[in-house]
């Protein structure tokens, strides 16, 4: 997973970089680079993220990616001490759901209700619900979070 994610975090990146001059224009509000930001960097860094397994350091990969992003788009420097939760509150006007664990676990959240109302024959609603058996056993160095564990835990 942690090529899926470093792979959504250079293409982000990308984005973002190609989009250099309007970060730099004084003329554009802040309201409207969120917009825009939201609209382009977000959503390329943010693609498909509903089938990931998570795990924390994951999460803590993109927020680090994200947060000197906005930092940028708001012209704060890095002598300044402003909260993370200040930045996004300047740049989107709010602070609820702009953070990247809240969005993601939005989107797994939509994903599965789309996949509950799916008919049980359908590949995805089988693949969530199968049983591995209980002779099955993780071999060594694989992913240890699935993303019905994930979600459980993400629940609690």
């Amino acid at each position: 997973m942690s090529d899926d994610i470093d792979s959504r975090i250079m293409k982000a990146r990308a984005v973002y970089a190609n989009l250099g001059h309007l970060w730099r224009l004084r003329d554009v509000s802040l309201a409207v680079k969120g917009r825009i930001y939201n609209a382009t960097v977000r959503a390329v860094l943010l693609y498909a993220c509903e089938t990931w397994p998570l795990r924390v350091e994951d999460v803590r990969r993109l927020s680090v990616f994200h947060h000197p992003c906005l930092r940028r788009i708001a012209h704060i420097q890095w002598q300044q001490h402003v909260s993370n939760a200040e930045v996004q509150h300047r740049v989107f006007g709010h602070r609820d759901d702009n953070e990247i664990g809240v969005t993601i676990f939005k989107h797994r959240l939509r994903w599965l209700g789309r996949v509950l109302r799916m008919s049980s024959q359908r590949i995805p609603r089988r693949a969530l619900f199968a049983d591995a058996g209980t002779s099955w056993k993780k071999r060594r160095g694989d992913q240890c979070m699935t993303w019905f564990r994930g979600m459980k835990e993400s629940c609690t």
